[in-house]
């Protein structure tokens, strides 16, 4: 009999010290306001715990709130099979309702209704989410039965916008491709080419083509990848002057950009006076001055000055890596034939002691 006695009050023991299973159930979980809660807003969160329903809940075990605002009140009321049984008022930020008063048959249904009001916390962080309450089970020896825990979130303020990143990128395509493409007078590559990181702000796009009229875009970059589609325009095969227009060929006296054996680019700054000559490197159209051209191998160059009404100019310059070489001229007007009254006038003067020593 004594061995019977002790082997039940050990299994009694173990009941007590064992963890219950959670049979709860949270609903109608509910905030007002619903909207934007700022710190030091007030607020009331309700809903609805299905203590036992078909399992009843476990005598040893208890059923917890807590609630994380301030100036917290709790209202609540435990309704067995329909018949409700308002329990009082009170604060603080934790109420505990014990196993006894939930425990029934396993028939039996057993809900808490509870609500609580209280402030949001000067100390929350707007831009977040934050616990308003807590319900959890807590076992035999007061510990949480952590699969119980169910909690009650609210973003409080506005969420912190995402910070625009400090660069972006820059997609360039050309029709057709092939162009030479510059960024700030820094060469990049050919089109279709990507370009990365670009830092935020204006840039300015240069598309250069054999054949092709330079193109000049600028874009803003904020943080995000940017598309620059060009269809590059053809050069006219005629050139305007004063007079109308005439056909212009533009020929080089030696192979284009020789590079010096170590290689690199440089750039040329070209001037002239008057301004408004357009200049050919290497045959190729690179600008009307005054114009800066970025990205020449380094060695040696044709540059051909053309301007309506003054003698084409055609000279060489030696571009050096990493260097920007300037050249400034005067362009000169054609000189110009005399014309018939001229020659008239010329000789009269001659004539005129011939004339006189005929009259004596």
């Amino acid at each position: 009999m004594q061995k019977v006695l002790k082997s039940a009050l050990w299994c009694i023991g173990i009941a007590l010290l064992v963890s219950g299973v959670s049979a709860f159930t949270v609903t109608g979980v509910a905030i007002a306001p619903s909207g934007t809660l700022n710190p030091g807003d007030g607020v009331n969160v309700s809903y609805t715990v299905f203590a036992a329903s078909g399992v009843a809940f476990p005598s040893y075990d208890d059923l917890q709130f807590i609630s994380s605002l301030d100036e917290t009140v709790w209202s609540y009321s435990i309704v067995v099979n329909g018949v409700e049984n308002v329990r009082p008022v009170v604060g603080g930020h934790t109420v505990t309702i014990t196993g006894f008063e939930l425990s029934y048959r396993d028939q039996d249904e057993v809900l808490v209704k509870a609500s609580l009001r209280g402030r949001v916390p000067l100390s929350f962080v707007p831009g977040s989410e934050k616990t308003l309450a807590t319900i959890q089970e807590l076992d035999s020896r007061g510990y949480v039965i952590n699969t119980t825990t169910v909690t009650v979130s609210h973003l409080i303020g506005t969420p912190t916008p995402t910070p625009t990143p400090a660069s972006g990128s820059i997609i360039v395509t050309t029709i057709p491709s092939g162009a030479d493409v510059y960024i700030d007078n820094s060469y990049k590559g050919f089109s279709p080419l990507t370009i990365e990181p670009v830092s935020n702000g204006n840039h300015d796009i240069v598309l250069r083509k054999d054949g092709y009229e330079q193109t000049l875009r600028t874009i803003n970059v904020m943080g995000t990848s940017l598309t620059l589609n060009v269809a590059l325009t053809p050069i006219p095969t005629s050139i305007p002057t004063a007079t109308g227009t005439r056909q212009t060929t533009v020929t080089s006296t030696f192979q284009p950009g020789q590079p010096s054996p170590e290689g690199g680019v440089g750039s040329l700054s070209v001037t002239t006076s008057p301004p408004g000559a357009i200049v050919y490197v290497d045959g190729e159209t690179k600008g009307v001055t005054p114009a800066t051209i970025p990205g020449l191998p380094s060695g040696k160059h044709s540059v051909l000055l053309v301007l309506a009404g003054y003698s084409s100019l055609n000279t060489t310059i030696t571009i050096t890596s990493g260097e920007t070489s300037e050249y400034s001229t005067a362009l000169a007007a054609p000189a110009k034939t005399p014309g018939f009254g001229m020659i008239v006038a010329f000789l009269s003067l001659a004539l005129l002691p011939l004339v006189r020593k005929i009259r004596k």
